[in-house]
């Protein structure tokens, strides 16, 4: 008989197609009236009944923790999406129109920083083909289905023509330069940026090849659990420029009207920042404003 997880949880307050169909994950498929979706080690199904959201996860051990912190299950949505719209009222329709967006948290840096290399100059569906790719020739067999995330061990041993093979194009040679200079720098020491400030670990981020401030807030937003990172690229940008700060209207991203951003960010919206990033950027991909 099979056995899953209660979520207690409905679609207003986790809507896993947003979720995961958002730019913030690029490993779940939709197969029947599952969602199925691999993170780090760990291959996750979920369904929603008329009770709610149900999952399981292989490994079994450890599955109900593993799903609430994906999801972040322990975060107030309710309370967040209010603070947000009261921090700026222009909010307040967005977050009204995307119930259910949660933020997710990798559970894997490493893997979080190579799969948003892939996302330069990219789409959602070619980025999810090239990690799908990636995978399948290099990854390991995972328990239940598919396959596991490369290790950085065995992406550092490629030659960017392997990687060129699997669609990559110019980012097949910034990826194995990447995981070469993670090698270099030791196990943990991603996971050791959590301790230090977000500016600090935002500039050790962009000491490595290829990486620019909008991947470096990525894995600072997804993978290392940064409440100030804000990643921005062309979705945002516009949707600020069209919102907030209509003096960016019309004018190319540089690195202080970069930072411009995050600072609205922050003196905006605070320790929520990324949340309202995560919702301005949804609703922009989505042509909702």
């Amino acid at each position: 008989m099979r056995t899953a997880v209660a979520l207690g949880l409905g679609q207003e307050q986790l809507d896993v197609k947003l979720c995961c169909n958002s730019g913030q994950a690029f490993r779940w498929i939709r197969s029947g009236d599952e969602w199925v979706g691999i993170d780090g080690q760990r291959l996750f199904r979920l369904w929603l009944t008329d009770l709610g959201w149900v999952g399981e996860s292989e490994p079994r051990a450890g599955d109900e923790e593993a799903l609430s912190r994906y999801f972040r299950l322990d975060a107030d949505l309710n309370a967040i999406r209010s603070r947000i719209a009261v921090c700026d009222e222009r909010w307040a329709p967005i977050v009204a129109g995307l119930p259910g967006l949660r933020l997710i948290r990798w559970s894997v840096p490493e893997e979080c920083l190579i799969s948003f290399l892939c996302t330069s100059a990219n789409n959602i569906p070619r980025i999810t083909g090239m990690i799908a790719r990636l995978c399948e020739a290099y990854g390991e067999p995972l328990r239940g289905a598919g396959k596991m995330f490369p290790t950085v061990d065995r992406l550092s041993l490629l030659e960017p023509e392997a990687l060129y093979a699997l669609g990559f194009g110019y980012r097949g040679r910034t990826v194995a330069n990447v995981a070469r200079s993670l090698v270099e720098r030791g196990d943990g020491w991603l996971d050791s940026l959590r301790e230090v400030g977000y500016w600090e670990a935002k500039r050790e981020l962009m000491q490595l090849p290829g990486v620019g401030a909008k991947i470096a807030d990525c894995v600072l937003l997804l993978g290392l659990d940064f409440a100030e990172a804000v990643p921005v690229d062309t979705h945002l940008w516009q949707a600020v420029a069209k919102i907030a700060l209509p003096e960016l209207r019309g004018a190319s991203i540089t690195e202080a009207r970069y930072r411009m951003v995050v600072d609205f960010f922050h003196d905006r919206f605070g320790a929520l920042s990324n949340w309202a990033h995560q919702y301005l950027f949804t609703a922009h991909l989505r042509g909702m404003l």
